[in-house]
């Protein structure tokens, strides 16, 4: 490499006939599994367009990040393993030229990253790259059971699955994002119509298992529900109460109905992540046999912070 060409020309995408030693890097695994997942990604239809590396100023392979595109315009990030300074530097620069890339052409508008909370190193290549530290997520399941009770008939409230319009829908998930306790800077990250359609394409979709609930006729609360067989689990994506509606036990009401729902169907687990810092919502999912199974920090990149 020339001493002209500029730091940027050390970022590129990933060629197909580089893709095999990306992947041991990306992945930190021998040739031979990583040409297995190389193998499950064509068959599959994973794109690997978005595979680029950055290589250091002797020519070596530095640092390989992986965005994977997912419904509403959203992806998520996958990095190469970080052990030092000097590939920490790499990688902000690898991830500055990828995400900036990937936010200009428009298929993409936010990109997320789950990091370990006690891997400092890695938080810092991050934020060192401009992503956003929404929250501690709080990953819980529980069995999918089969003997689930309704919840008893309330007077005043209506639990349906007949679509509503989506104006209706947009203005209902709106009013559930006032004063949130999970992930409360979310919601400005995104268009709100891409969040709708990230919620529908999410999984299997099935409006059979989306319920809003009303209260005096009132669009008050909304339960997401997909199914995703190949991981054997059902997936509250999304479970959110009007500002008027909490602390009122409402919200107990709307998940043992969501959960009924869900126990119509064979998969095997439920799934759903919380903000750590949303205690009430924790203390009403433990209630229901949700136990912890993984904590990790949420980040994000937004196409609105570079939009002028």
């Amino acid at each position: 490499m020339s001493s002209s060409q500029s730091p940027d020309d050390r970022s590129q995408p990933v060629g197909p006939e580089d893709r095999l030693m990306a992947l041991e890097k990306l992945l930190g695994k021998r040739r031979a599994e990583s040409s297995r997942f190389l193998k499950a990604a064509y068959r599959e239809g994973l794109s690997l367009q978005d595979l680029w590396k950055r290589v250091d100023q002797r020519g070596q392979l530095a640092a390989v990040g992986l965005l994977s595109v997912n419904p509403g315009k959203t992806a998520s990030l996958a990095l190469s393993p970080i052990h030092n300074r000097e590939q920490a530097a790499e990688t902000v620069a690898l991830l500055k030229t990828m995400t900036r890339h990937a936010l200009s052409v428009g298929k993409i508008d936010l990109i997320q990253y789950l990091a370990e909370p006690d891997d400092d190193l890695e938080l810092s290549v991050l934020k060192d790259a401009d992503f956003m530290d929404l929250a501690i997520l709080v990953s819980m399941e529980r069995s999918n059971s089969r003997h689930v009770k309704p919840p008893l008939a309330k007077a005043d409230v209506v639990l349906t699955s007949t679509p509503i319009d989506d104006d209706a829908m947009l203005a209902l998930l709106r009013s559930t994002y006032e004063d949130s306790l999970d992930c409360p800077g979310l919601s400005a990250l995104r268009h709100e119509k891409d969040i709708l359609d990230g919620h529908r394409r999410g999984g299997n979709f099935d409006p059979q298992l989306w319920t809003v609930m009303q209260i005096n006729g009132v669009n008050a609360g909304v339960a997401i529900l997909n199914r995703t067989p190949a991981a054997d689990c059902i997936e509250v994506t999304y479970f959110g109460l009007a500002k008027h509606a909490r602390g009122k036990g409402f919200g107990a009401h709307l998940l043992d109905h969501a959960l009924c729902l869900a126990a119509k169907h064979s998969e095997r687990s439920i799934m759903l992540a919380v903000d750590e810092r949303n205690s009430p919502a924790l203390r009403l999912y433990v209630s229901r046999g949700f136990r912890v199974i993984s904590r990790r920090v949420a980040l994000a990149l937004s196409s609105l912070k570079f939009s002028t």
